[in-house]
């Protein structure tokens, strides 16, 4: 697979220690499935949905209350459209002394109170953070 040198850079910025990896698989494929999958056409998908998501994370920074505005005991709203970030919660209360935002969790028909990070803590790692945008 021939990649031009603008898609190379943008896989080697955003998965530096498996961007090679990444093209190894997708020739793979593109072995095993001759004329039914092109490579380098779903390399190109992956980097715009990598790129998107990314685009959607610092869009979200911008418009929630960073961690140093936030008020001890207060509740907070979740910015529309996030609650699929933060476990589907629509408000959660800021501890200072914990760092963390607490909510109510029902799971398995049992209710109780959970935390959860802000947002801005959990954006590289893969967890659950609250956003923040307005308080109730």
């Amino acid at each position: 697979m021939k990649l031009e040198k603008d898609i190379l850079q943008r896989l080697q910025k955003h998965w530096p220690d498996k961007w090679e990896a990444i093209i190894e698989k997708y020739e793979d494929m593109e072995k095993k499935l001759p004329g039914r999958f092109n490579a380098k056409h779903e390399v190109i998908k992956r980097l715009e949905g990598r790129e998107a998501v990314l685009k959607f994370e610092q869009d979200t920074l911008k418009n929630i209350i960073p961690k140093d505005k936030l008020k001890d005991g207060v509740t907070y709203l979740a910015m529309e459209g996030t609650a699929s970030l933060c476990r589907h919660v629509d408000e959660a209360r800021w501890d200072e002394k914990e760092g963390m935002f607490w909510y109510t969790r029902t799971k398995f028909n049992y209710t109780f109170e959970d935390t959860m990070h802000h947002f801005a803590d959990v954006i590289d790692g893969g967890l659950a953070g609250f956003t923040p945008f307005t308080e109730k």
